[in-house]
């Protein structure tokens, strides 16, 4: 996109604004707008070029997230990714995924909390051998 001669010409895509709030100044990742999850209200879809969503949303795409066809290995699902996909966690174990934030009042050098979600080694089998 960058090297495009076409996408510098093209306003009516919103090349170059935030799909939140419409800045021209930041994008999506930088605004501080908050809206409801999922929903671009200045983003323009591509393939039914109607605005409010992209088209990995796109009511007229079938395919989703899949171009060339395809669909999330572990249940079939053109919404997601496999490395996404809501089985594949439950599957793993990974149920909810909870981060710690640091606020104006706690220290970085805090420890974490107890209730914390602790990691097992992974087991090794034997040493590995490489031939040359």
């Amino acid at each position: 996109m960058a090297t495009c001669p076409k996408a510098a010409r093209d306003t009516e895509q919103g090349a170059g604004i935030c799909f939140k709030c419409g800045s021209t100044e930041h994008t999506v990742g930088q605004c501080r707008v908050r809206v409801p999850e999922g929903t671009f209200p200045y983003a323009k879809c591509f393939i039914c070029g109607e605005t409010g969503h992209l088209s990995k949303q796109c009511p007229d795409n079938p395919r989703g997230l899949y171009p060339k066809g395809g669909c999330c290995r572990v249940c079939g699902s053109v919404e997601h990714f496999k490395r996404d996909c809501p089985d594949l966690q439950c599957q793993q174990g990974i149920e909810n995924i909870t981060l710690t934030t640091l606020t104006a009042t706690t220290s970085a050098d805090d420890e974490p909390s107890l209730h914390m979600a602790t990691t097992t080694p992974v087991r090794r089998t034997g040493p590995k051998i490489v031939k040359f």
